[in-house]
């Protein structure tokens, strides 16, 4: 019998979460589902310690890639292998209430949505919580592209249920970090009915070592998010729309620069990424973040483009 939902678990040198994260994604308690581990070429325990726990239950399958291809073509490896009309993407260091599912799905089937927005939250180490903000109410499938682009909707995959066919259709581009964004970006644009659910669906466990807080370098990685979504939006007539240029100047150029300043770059490198971003990062763009009355981003930008050392006097207090 064909699940209602396949939940897909990438896993890269994680064994010791996945015997922790699936015994827990098994007391769900909407029963009519399956798991999928990717194990993305992990070379340690991790693929043995997947067939292991397929081995326990039924509704578990282990895939092992025979190579590393990163977290965003280990997710499309897994959707291939899964048989579900939706799909929920979790990650196995992180946690979720035993009613996700349900909440999930009963959001999916009473719109029938083509992707299902819901709660989320961030948990620090030391146990305080924030809440990831979703929107009131999406006025029509098309705005939900848009609303990506303004900051309403947030790129995260893992508090959102996705068509089988409408995952099928994204890219998978491999970006080293932030690949969510793009699956996102895609999956919006070429969704007919978007559906909101505003219970919280996942804990997203903020570590040392998270995407999110990591400085790892993402110059290559924000270069193809910005031509993804940027291709994305010529596609639905949105090419110089001021969202598009405000995802631009906020998400890829003010990104692109805090990246040059904070990773680890040679001191070329960190030049020429420097010069790139803040020559795109234009003022009529500036102009734009001041209009939205973006007054955090408006200041970051203006010291971007006129004083690196003022710009990092900022990040400083923006980070706190």
């Amino acid at each position: 019998m064909t699940p209602a939902v396949s939940i897909v678990v990438p896993a890269f040198r994680s064994a010791r979460h996945l015997r922790t994260a699936i015994p827990r994604l098994l007391e769900q308690e909407h029963a009519d589902f399956e798991i999928v581990i990717v194990d993305d070429g992990s070379g340690d325990d991790t693929g043995s310690t997947a067939e292991a726990l397929a081995a326990d239950d039924s509704r578990v399958r282990a895939l092992l890639l025979p190579h590393n291809v990163g977290v965003a073509h280990a997710r499309r490896e897994g959707v291939r292998a899964s048989r579900a009309e939706y799909i929920w993407f979790v990650d196995s260091d992180d946690d979720w209430p035993d009613d996700a599912l349900m909440i999930l799905l009963g959001a999916a089937r009473s719109s029938d949505a083509d992707v299902v927005i819901a709660q989320a939250e961030f948990v620090y180490r030391g146990g305080s919580r924030r809440t990831l903000a979703i929107p009131a109410v999406i006025p029509d499938a098309d705005s939900g592209f848009r609303m990506l682009l303004r900051g309403e909707i947030t790129g995260h995959l893992w508090n959102k249920l996705f068509r089988r066919s409408i995952i099928d259709a994204v890219s998978f581009t491999p970006a080293r970090v932030q690949s969510d964004m793009i699956m996102v970006a895609e999956a919006l644009a070429r969704s007919a009915r978007v559906s909101l659910a505003p219970q919280v669906v996942y804990r997203y466990q903020l570590r040392d070592d998270s995407i999110i807080t990591s400085v790892s370098q993402r110059a290559s990685s924000l270069k193809l998010i910005d031509a993804v979504v940027t291709d994305t939006a010529k596609h639905l007539s949105l090419s110089g729309h001021p969202d598009l240029r405000y995802f631009r100047a906020r998400y890829v150029q003010l990104s692109g620069i805090k990246d040059a300043l904070l990773a680890a770059y040679s001191p070329s490198e960190r030049r020429a990424h420097l010069r790139d971003r803040r020559q795109q990062l234009r003022w009529s763009d500036i102009a734009l973040l001041a209009r939205r009355r973006d007054a955090r981003r408006f200041a970051l930008a203006v010291t971007a483009k006129t004083s690196l050392r003022a710009h990092r006097a900022l990040l400083k207090i923006a980070d706190r």
